[in-house]
């Protein structure tokens, strides 16, 4: 979704349902260049990441998947596409060093997988803490995620179910 302010900067939400990363809610923002298409978008997790793509300010190398951008045939769902691929083991396995920003994901995810998933795992957990989910940084961001009662929920699901009913 466009930022409140600026047309070329764009928030999104990714959720993670398997894998290392399962049950993680992972926010971000994607940066577009006025000269795109013919250079990529740039994406930062505001989520605190730790994976061998993204480095410790949230930045996501997309250069092993576009080693060379070609503009009018990479775009932005390319990319977008891209993302959520990261969290499978597949995209994981073929990692190679120079594209990772963060070694020490990299080097644990080759060789001690256990840390690796532990570290991943924790760091999913941590993107659906209330104050992850619930804080809306920064405010041109107009996704927002707000918490939700029982009582609300059991509302809400009996409007849902009563009017597929009908």
């Amino acid at each position: 979704m466009p930022s409140t302010d600026n047309l070329n900067v764009w928030y999104g939400v990714l959720f993670v349902h398997k894998g290392y990363y399962r049950s993680g809610v992972f926010k971000f923002r994607m940066t577009i260049p006025d000269s795109y298409p013919n250079h990529p978008p740039s994406v930062t997790f505001m989520t605190d990441m730790f994976h061998p793509l993204v480095d410790v300010h949230g930045n996501l190398s997309i250069s092993q998947q576009f080693p060379t951008w070609r503009p009018y045939q990479d775009y932005i769902f390319h990319v977008l596409h891209y993302m959520k691929n990261i969290f499978k083991k597949v995209v994981l396995d073929g990692l190679v060093d120079k594209h990772c920003l963060n070694k020490e994901a990299y080097r644990l995810y080759r060789t001690d997988i256990t840390v690796f998933s532990k570290l991943a795992q924790q760091c999913a957990q941590l993107s659906i803490t209330e104050s992850y989910l619930f804080d809306h940084f920064p405010d041109n961001n107009l996704i927002k995620f707000s918490p939700l009662s029982e009582a609300k929920f059991d509302e809400l699901k009996a409007q849902i179910l009563s009017s597929n009913l009908e």
